[in-house]
């Protein structure tokens, strides 16, 4: 009895999984009100997901007039549940100043609520801000801590920072061995920037 139940459940779950990816990749292929429809279904659902691409459409006129209002409403309502991405897009807005004004403090309030949720870009833009004193006094020392935890989950981009900062003893001392191994490990990986810095490192 229980194995049929778990499979009637199976079978209800996978349409709705992939109707989502189907309206993702309709936003992708230009068929936006198809997609937009299909968000607005599982936005009255609670999904943030939906809430998340529902944002990015206004946000970007996507089918849709623009509209900045609109589009942090479901932002908001993406990153209550807990959506990084959305958490992450709201720092950017209020680090660039996308509602008509700078709010730097709020930035760096979703990027660190991000970060904690384990987003790897959140991490980036919380150590750039530390270490070029973006809102805050500059401190690179903690800025490196998150350079760090976001180096660890592969970022490539982090690798590549982490490995110059220990090769310009930039919040960390210097360590040409640790700097080449993050500056590899970044260019493994087929980083620009990493592959370039390396070459006139070795040479």
């Amino acid at each position: 009895m229980h194995l049929i139940f778990f499979l009637f459940l199976i079978c209800l779950s996978t349409p709705a999984q992939a109707t989502m990816e189907e309206a993702i990749r309709a936003v992708q292929a230009g068929n936006y009100q198809a997609a937009l429809a299909e968000f607005h279904q599982y936005a009255r659902h609670g999904n943030p997901v939906a809430d998340y691409w529902i944002a990015t459409m206004y946000m970007k006129g996507l089918g849709v007039e623009k509209n900045m209002d609109t589009a942090l409403t479901y932002f908001h309502k993406s990153a209550r549940q807990d959506h990084t991405p959305a958490m992450v897009v709201l720092g950017n807005i209020h680090l660039e100043g996308k509602t008509g004004k700078k709010n730097i403090n709020l930035a760096r309030g979703w990027f660190n609520k991000a970060a904690k949720a384990g987003d790897q870009y959140a991490m980036l833009r919380m150590g750039e801000m530390y270490i070029e004193g973006i809102g805050v006094a500059a401190n690179p020392t903690i800025g490196i801590r998150y350079i760090k935890q976001a180096a660890k989950t592969g970022y490539p981009k982090a690798r590549y920072i982490l490995g110059l900062a220990y090769l310009q003893g930039i919040g960390v001392e210097a360590d040409e061995q640790r700097a080449l191994f993050w500056l590899k490990s970044a260019a493994e990986s087929g980083f620009p920037d990493a592959i370039k810095l390396l070459k006139q490192v070795q040479n």
